[in-house]
Formats: structure tokens, C-alpha cells, sequence
């Protein structure tokens, strides 16, 4: 299992909304709503790379008001 943060930035009257969507997902672990340049990070879980980009293509990105987002991958390096 690989795990990664999404920054996101949306239309902020709407954050709350889009959080909620977000964390009813099975593969999201936690949403935290930010202040600053993103909006909310969310934390997420997936098995492979071609998997994380499958949910960020069908399910994240195309959520009505979010605006953009910025993946990190965990590294294994420690």
C-alpha cells in the first residue's frame, strides 16, 4: 500500500463541501482544511501508481469548484 497528500486548491466558500466529499472516499484516510495557498490536504492510500493516477483522473478532479492540485508520494527512503 503506497500513501500520498494531495494539496488542494478549490473555491474556498465550497471547502467545506468539497471535504466532505472527499472523505466519504474509501481510499482517503483524512482531510484537514488549511489556511494559506491550498485549501485541504488529503490524505490518501493506494496500491499503484497507475491506481492513484486512475482515482485522481476519475473521481478527485472532476469534484464541481476544486480548482487544482499538487501530488506528493510518500518515499520509502528513511
Amino acid at each position: 500500500m503506497l500513501r500520498g497528500y494531495l494539496l488542494i486548491i478549490c473555491d474556498p466558500e465550497y471547502r467545506f463541501q468539497i471535504a466532505n466529499i472527499l472523505e466519504k472516499m474509501d481510499y482517503v484516510v483524512n482531510v484537514d482544511i488549511i489556511n494559506g495557498p491550498y485549501d485541504l490536504v488529503v490524505e490518501i492510500i493506494f496500491d499503484t501508481i497507475d491506481d492513484l493516477k486512475e482515482k485522481l483522473q476519475n473521481d478527485i478532479q472532476n469534484i464541481d469548484r476544486l480548482m487544482s492540485t499538487l501530488t506528493l508520494i510518500q518515499s520509502d527512503d528513511m
